[in-house]
């Protein structure tokens, strides 16, 4: 205790010299000053530095580095001239290999409590610049009116004004520059978060990694295509045209009109106002063992609100250790597999395992994704996948009770994590494998605790232990640059025999 009050002794504003040891799953560096954890952002393991404390708790204070003493051997040049201010990344001035190796250990000492994993090393993406297929870049004006449009500051809603990112394709520079140049031109007024007044909230841009074609959402603060009017469209129509003309690769603009304060981006209705209303996306598998239809690829639809994976090469980098893993559950059972896909968005896992299986069911509640869903199995002439609209715990909940049979569950939830009604479901199922693919370490973690505990209780109220043993883990970096980690882990079912008292739940 005497630490912690000399701690805030210190108080805000105080200096104090720090060694920072490694990093953190919201992006800062930590070290710790008498045993107590100090988080500073921007710094890298290994360096010696003087912070100001301007943050202190109970049990942890956070500090800015002020001066370097010694800079870590990981330390490099950040590729974006604004590294220092946006938002938008947290690592870039740490060396690739380090931010691959501080990934790995996020992700081991999340699974701390859990023993016996095979933690594999993290996989590294193809490009670590310039992969990120979609921007959505938040607009304001200035207090002297100036138009604005770029990313957050961390921490903040203050835009750090960008004309080029180097994580995003550089076609997408292009757009966003010659965009914001006619806005200006054509006297489009930006959005206030204040006063809520303003038309344009953000500029959105997606690019086919197959084909280049890029597709163009401009996020309007109106109710509707008929508040808008006819007028104002026609004038948004001759930007689309300017644009199109100027850059050949855009091959459709589209307005979205949202009058919600808030963060969320995208309102209810969205109109295609020049060219096409979707591009075309093609997911492809660099494994030469792979089924031809994956080494071709499996092509996608996107709309402007499609949800995609942003890093397309690395996306089929992850969706083949999801295949690898089910590849060695029908080759133990020597026959094609029950295969249920949970959280499943558009259906892109279901389809990229689907000549493993006999049957597929995708459970996914959002409709819109569904019907991009069903539009892809169409388009790629899959015929063993079938959708189940619906939350998934309500999904699993009936499938449970009716007795359903699984070889192997696949799940993608959110970064929350996948609800105490799904993993019970889960249990009561019995796939004899699950895969898990997460996006957030520590819910990850809280969940495979929960699959391997496996208690549930019986139709007389015993217990019932139905747990499963988690086999491997894998880290996959989907967004270089960042603190934000992926992973694939593979669970299996405890063969003990006590799952077979689950006939009565």
């Amino acid at each position: 205790m005497a630490k912690l009050q000399r701690i805030h002794g210190l108080g805000k504003g105080s200096r104090i010299r720090l060694t920072i040891e490694t990093l953190t799953p919201g992006g800062d560096g930590v070290g710790h000053f008498e045993g107590v954890a100090i988080f500073v952002g921007r710094v890298a393991p290994g360096d010696i530095v003087d912070v100001d404390l301007f943050d202190v708790r109970k049990s942890f204070a956070r500090g800015k580095v002020v001066t370097f003493h010694q800079r870590s051997a990981d330390r490099i040049e950040p590729a974006c001239p604004v590294f220092d201010r946006c938002g938008g990344c947290q690592w870039q001035h740490v060396s690739y290999e380090a931010q691959l190796e501080a990934k790995q250990t996020i992700v081991r000492q999340a699974l701390r409590h859990i023993d016996d994993i095979d933690l594999q090393a993290t996989l590294p993406a193809p490009q670590v610049l310039n992969y990120r297929n979609k921007a959505q870049f938040p607009v304001q004006r200035t207090g002297k009116g100036r138009l604005v449009a770029g990313y957050y500051e961390e921490g903040s809603h203050r835009i750090v004004d960008l004309n080029s990112c180097p994580v995003q394709p550089e076609p997408l520079d292009l757009v966003l520059r010659e965009v914001k140049r006619l806005l200006i031109e054509y006297r489009v007024s930006a959005y206030s978060e204040d006063t809520h007044n303003g038309l344009i909230r953000h500029i959105c841009a997606r690019e086919s990694d197959f084909n280049k074609d890029v597709l163009l959402t401009l996020v309007l603060n109106s109710t509707s295509k008929q508040e808008f009017g006819d007028d104002q469209i026609a004038e948004f129509r001759t930007i689309a045209t300017t644009l199109m003309e100027s850059i050949p690769s855009i091959k459709g603009v589209c307005l979205n009109f949202n009058p919600e304060k808030g963060n969320k981006i995208f309102g209810d209705e969205t109109i295609c106002i020049k060219g096409a209303s979707e591009i075309e996306e093609v997911l492809r598998s660099l494994g030469s063992a792979r089924p031809t239809r994956l080494r071709e690829g499996i092509r996608f639809r996107l709309s402007s609100q499609s949800f995609f994976q942003v890093n397309t090469k690395q996306a089929a980098n992850l969706f083949d250790e999801v295949y690898d893993q089910v590849d060695l559950l029908a080759k133990r059972f020597e026959r094609p597999l029950k295969v249920i896909d949970v959280y499943a968005g558009v259906g892109t896992i279901a389809m990229w395992v689907a000549d493993l299986a006999e049957s597929v069911v995708a459970v996914e509640d959002q409709a819109p994704a569904v019907r991009d869903g069903l539009s892809a199995v169409a388009l790629n002439k899959v015929n063993n996948i079938t959708f189940e609209e619906g939350r998934a715990e309500q999904v699993l909940t009936r499938m449970a009770k009716e007795g359903a049979v699984f070889d192997v569950a696949i799940i993608d939830p959110p970064r929350k994590g996948a609800s105490s009604q799904v993993l019970e479901a889960l249990l009561k199922l019995q796939p004899t494998s699950i895969i898990y693919v997460s996006c957030n370490p520590q819910t990850l973690a809280r969940d495979l605790k929960i699959l391997q505990d496996g208690v549930l209780e019986d139709g007389e109220g015993k217990q019932v232990y139905t747990g499963y043993k988690t086999l491997r883990v894998k880290p996959i970096d989907l967004f270089p640059q960042t603190y934000h980690i992926e992973s694939v882990a593979t669970l299996e079912r405890n063969a003990d025999g006590a799952f077979r008292n689950l006939e009565e739940i």
